[in-house]
């Protein structure tokens, strides 16, 4: 499936539903593809811009970078927001985690959208991490390219 699509689409859906961030691309001029369920890997894509527009205040930047390696791709969302909360973050990919006050938002979640991205993305057999801090906050996603590792349901 070409993952270049998948997130220049899912960047253009942010976009409409954030106008008021500033959202950014940076993905290769050739096509970049993993084997995968496209589906669901929109889904993980959905949930982190989501979880960037909901957390954070209008006017952040929000970039997402698609870089193909030799073993698979890394899928990179970053924001310029006010990071996420240290006690939190060791909790994020946990169902139901929330923060109350490191991140600004307008709407209550379930929690649950970091934790379906760690599912789906361990299911690809790939791996999702975040660091952050005031001022940067980074999702990074792993996949290998040839679904090495991917579970079937």
């Amino acid at each position: 499936m070409d993952v270049t699509r998948l997130v220049v689409d899912a960047v253009s859906d942010a976009h409409a539903a954030g106008p008021r961030h500033r959202w950014q691309l940076d993905v290769p001029d050739e096509p970049v593809t993993v084997q995968g369920d496209a589906s669901r890997l929109a889904q993980v894509l959905a949930n982190l811009l989501a979880n960037a527009r909901t957390h954070t205040p209008p006017g952040t930047r929000v970039t997402v970078a698609l870089r193909p390696g030799p073993d698979g791709v890394r899928l990179r969302v970053s924001d310029d927001g006010p990071g996420i909360a240290p006690d939190l973050l060791p909790h994020v990919f946990e169902r139901f985690a929330r923060g109350s006050s490191s991140r600004s938002r307008e709407h209550g979640s379930t929690g649950l959208g970091l934790s379906i991205v760690h599912a789906v993305t361990t299911a690809h057999g790939g791996t999702v991490e975040v660091a952050s801090r005031p001022g940067r906050t980074v999702f990074e996603v792993a996949l290998p390219a040839d679904g090495t590792g991917a579970r079937t349901h």
